[in-house]
């Protein structure tokens, strides 16, 4: 007896590389990771990023007419409050918010700092020091292995073109706060892209209006992320935060210690009152648990001097960004 006829002349069926519920299981997790480390290397090769300065922060951070206008609403919301549970929550956010009143100030210098820093690496003609080259977590030669010739392993190919006139990007983990404050100050010079590397957070609904759409990225991983934001970093400036900027500055310092990106990075704590009041290097070293010298690779500053100058060769004592009156050269 004949079978009977399929009701259907195809049985269809889908791509794995289409397929959503394979790709978000756990089974692709090393597809998905692959996915970050992959598209951003393509996009900033694309576009011939090859060094950065880093700025950390505070998300909390605002500037003085954000600041006004937030708590213009929450007194306002306080005066509406109808019942008891309003009026303590109402009290409590202004209380809140009254605590960071004092990063206002910082914002602004923020802003200030990677706008400035942005125009010089576009008036300027960069160009390296000896024995430097612009990548950051590669410029760790493989020195636990023995000797090797001096070369680059960047991924970044020499003759790729980069960006017609800019050679430095301010970057940010393209959240609100002070990396809004650094992205803002690169966008507002004509020409200048800045770099924003979010992760996917419950409270952050996307990157900052200021990053740069062509180099706006979201990860999900933590350490894909982190790789990246450090990676091709010649500098680092760490505004007043709160865990996760201590977590990503302590991680560049361990990378400094352990000689996986330059010793010589330069990595300055932007907020000397907060720094000096937060962490004890000088307790650290007293106990033994770091050294004197380590520390002296630590710069705490206050107030910004900028000394600019023309035709900067990184690592040229001619040319500092200077707090405090103390420079701090890219170099």
């Amino acid at each position: 007896m004949a079978s009977p006829a399929p009701e259907k002349k195809y049985t269809m069926a889908v791509k794995a590389y289409k397929n959503p519920d394979f790709l978000n299981s756990g089974h692709a997790r090393f597809i998905r990771v692959m996915c970050e480390y992959e598209e951003t290397m393509y996009r900033l090769k694309a576009y011939g990023v090859k060094s950065t300065i880093l700025f950390f922060g505070s998300a909390r951070a605002k500037s003085r007419e954000q600041y006004d206008h937030r708590m213009g609403e929450l007194v306002e919301a306080l005066a509406g409050a109808v019942t008891e549970q309003e009026q303590k929550d109402a009290e409590a956010a202004i209380a809140t918010l009254r605590k960071t009143e004092w990063l206002t100030e910082y914002f602004d210098k923020v802003t200030e700092l990677s706008k400035r820093l942005t125009d010089w690496s576009l008036q300027s003609e960069h160009k390296l020091a000896q024995a430097r080259t612009y990548t950051g977590v590669t410029r760790y030669h493989l020195k636990t292995r023995g000797p090797v010739p001096h070369q680059s392993y960047s991924i970044i190919d020499e003759d790729v073109k980069e960006h017609p006139e800019q050679s430095i990007y301010i970057t940010t983990g393209g959240g609100p706060g002070f990396m809004e404050a650094a992205n803002k100050g690169a966008s507002e010079v004509p020409g200048a892209l800045t770099i924003g590397m979010g992760i996917t957070l419950p409270f952050e609904d996307g990157l900052n209006p200021y990053v740069s759409e062509e180099l706006a990225f979201e990860f999900h991983y933590f350490f894909t992320r982190k790789f990246w934001m450090v990676y091709h970093c010649q500098a680092l400036v760490v505004a007043p935060g709160g865990m996760g900027t201590l977590d990503e500055l302590f991680e560049v310092l361990t990378l400094k210690q352990t000689g996986k990106v330059q010793p010589d990075m330069p990595v300055v704590l932007f907020g000397k009152e907060f720094w000096k009041s937060i962490i004890s290097w000088d307790a650290l070293a007293d106990y033994g648990v770091i050294s004197q010298v380590r520390r002296g690779g630590v710069k705490v500053f206050g107030k910004l001097v900028w000394n600019p100058c023309d035709d900067v060769r990184v690592g040229d004592s001619s040319c500092s960004l200077s707090v405090s009156s103390v420079p701090v050269r890219f170099g």
